[in-house]
């Protein structure tokens, strides 16, 4: 059972509550966040606009030690020019402090945020780098995401079909996959990625999630193709 399945049963009778109080900006309830971030990091959105005839969608996320850095690049396919938009997010300190979903849709409020219009020979160049990472194979099923560790996620939604994989340091090595690069070209967040390292600490049986800052730890599975949920 992961973490996310783990802490549902612990505050189901608390979800259900938020859900009947929530209000229409979203949601501060600390409670509740880790299951905002398990759907956009499902790709929930994604899919259910998933079809054919509608502009490709890319969603690459880097976990690099949950509490210290988490970027989120969303791209966009524009259908009436040969140029796609990508928003480039970074969080500090994870989503207690900076993730909120509003009703209307997914809405984070990141520690540092850029917009660029990117060409299509760039979307061309991402498109490069995932496939030479290994995005066109199967996902790893019953990979484990901790949050206390390095990893990268991608979904991607083309012509109506939706393909999700994952790298840890078990299946890559994090540091030199391609789609770094790529990526950099339309980030103009200013804030330097965090490169893989060894962090000291407690061991995981030690830690818990409190909602309140301070160390955070859960873990992410892998399925067919998304999260396991």
């Amino acid at each position: 059972m992961t973490g996310f399945r783990r802490l549902s049963a612990i505050v189901l009778f608390a979800a259900v509550l938020a859900s009947c109080a929530s209000e229409p900006g979203g949601t501060n309830n600390p409670i509740m966040r880790p299951f905002q971030w398990f759907s956009y990091a499902n790709g929930d959105d994604i899919r259910n606009v998933c079809v054919p005839g509608r502009n490709s969608r890319y969603r690459l996320i880097y976990n690099a030690l949950y509490d210290e850095q988490v970027r989120t690049y969303d791209i966009v396919q524009l259908l009436t020019s040969k140029e796609a938009t990508q928003v480039t997010r970074v969080f500090s300190g994870g989503i207690n402090a900076d993730w909120n979903l509003a009703s209307s849709g997914f809405d984070p409020h990141a520690t540092q945020q850029s917009r660029e219009i990117i060409s299509i020979s760039d979307l061309v160049a991402i498109e490069q780098a995932l496939i030479k990472s290994g995005f066109e194979q199967p996902a790893i099923k019953g990979q484990i995401l901790h949050s206390d560790s390095f990893y990268w996620i991608a979904m991607v939604c083309r012509d109506g079909i939706f393909k999700y994989y994952a790298w840890t340091d078990r299946n890559a090595d994090i540091k030199k996959l391609p789609f770094r690069e790529v990526l950099a070209k339309g980030d103009e967040t200013g804030v330097a990625l965090v490169d893989p390292y060894a962090p000291t600490f407690p061991g995981r049986g030690s830690r818990y999630y409190n909602g309140r800052g301070g160390k955070t730890y859960f873990t992410m599975q892998v399925g067919d193709n998304g999260l396991i949920q």
